[in-house]
Order: C-alpha cells, then sequence, then structure tokens
C-alpha cells in the first residue's frame, strides 16, 4: 500500500488576513458551474431567466483564460483551509485610460467578510499591480448588503441608473460605484515591495 500523497496547495498570488486570490483552475470548473448556478449569484447579476450550466462554463472559462485575453480573473480562497469559495474579475480593461470594471461572485461561506476582503485585494491589484486609475461597478437597488460591503472594501456610490434591472419581476435601480487610486489605503501589495536597492537576483 503507497503512502497517500499530500494535497497540493493552491496557486496563491495575494493573500490577505483571511481571503487569497489565484488563477482560474481548469479542475474547478464544476464549483464555478455551480455557484454560476446558484439562485443567489443569478438574483445578483439580475435573474434574465438562462441558467447556466456546465458547458457554458466550459465556454466561460475558456474565454476568461485565452493568452490574449486584456480580462483578469481570480479564484478566491479561504485562507484558513484554503477551499475554494469564489471568483472576482477586472473586465474592460483600458490600459491608456486606467480603467476597468471590477465583478465578484461569493459561491461559498458568504455573510462571512470574505468578500469584501477579496474585493480589497482585487482592487490592490488593479491600483497596485496593473496601475489603474478608476474601477468601476455596477450593483442593484434591492442589494443593500453587497453596497455596504463595496463601500467597507472602498467603492463610493457615483450615480444611479433609475428603474434599469428587473429582478423576480420588480424593477429597480442600477447603482453605480466606483473606487479611484488616490483613495485607496493599506495595501497589501504595496507592503510586500522589495525594499529600494535590492536587486532581484543577487545573493
Amino acid at each position: 500500500m503507497t503512502a497517500e500523497e499530500p494535497k497540493q496547495e493552491p496557486p496563491i498570488l495575494v493573500s490577505g488576513e483571511r481571503v487569497g486570490l489565484g488563477p482560474l483552475r481548469r479542475e474547478l470548473i464544476p464549483a464555478y458551474a455551480r455557484w454560476q448556478g446558484d439562485l443567489e449569484v443569478l438574483r445578483g447579476v439580475g435573474l434574465r431567466g438562462q441558467v447556466p450550466g456546465i458547458e457554458t462554463t466550459q465556454a466561460w472559462y475558456e474565454q476568461a483564460t485565452r493568452p490574449e485575453s486584456t480580462d483578469v480573473h481570480f479564484t478566491i480562497y479561504d485562507l484558513d483551509d484554503l477551499a475554494p469559495v469564489g471568483t472576482a474579475l477586472l473586465v474592460r480593461v483600458d490600459r491608456h485610460a486606467g480603467t476597468a470594471e471590477f465583478g465578484i461572485t461569493i459561491g461559498e461561506r458568504r455573510s462571512q467578510g470574505l468578500g469584501t476582503e477579496a474585493t480589497r485585494l482585487v482592487l490592490d491589484w488593479a491600483f497596485t499591480v496593473m496601475g489603474l486609475h478608476n474601477v468601476l461597478l455596477v450593483t442593484f437597488s434591492w442589494n443593500l448588503a453587497a453596497i455596504r460591503a463595496y463601500t467597507k472594501a472602498g467603492f463610493r456610490e457615483i450615480g444611479r441608473r433609475r428603474g434599469a434591472v428587473v429582478t423576480l419581476g420588480r424593477r429597480y435601480d442600477q447603482v453605480l460605484m466606483d473606487a479611484v487610486a488616490e483613495e485607496f489605503t493599506d495595501s497589501v501589495l504595496a507592503r510586500q515591495s522589495p525594499p529600494e536597492g535590492d536587486s532581484p537576483g543577487e545573493p
């Protein structure tokens, strides 16, 4: 009988106190599909009537991981046990203008503050690694918990598009929020930068 191989830890690009971000992983496609078909997730994106299946998620994964894609996708991990709990993304990235749009899906362990910290880490990546200036998100007026979480993470409401979304037969406002680099403080990634004068590769 052979000894059981140790479980391989997922690749983590940036770690906060409780949350880590890593790349999308093909072996997690079933989990991504389960989250994308979750009723709470569907409500959060407007519940347009479509129910994504595994084939839809596979196509989304292939599109998201194309080498030429300018979008940035993350898997969110709970650092307590390295369980994948959701995804986050930066899309419509415009390097010249320094802008992007943010989205997040928490598929597991909601209402534990993981989404708020993940949002801050993605903003940290956008501002500190990518050098962006402004990140936009769109949510809905009924989703007060999300608005509070986004505000805590560093977003500010900048306007509303009145009655622009229908969720379960009722019409709600779209809420536009943005975050800007000069207002973002306490960067995890900035603290990890090498001290001035260090030369990579030297002993």
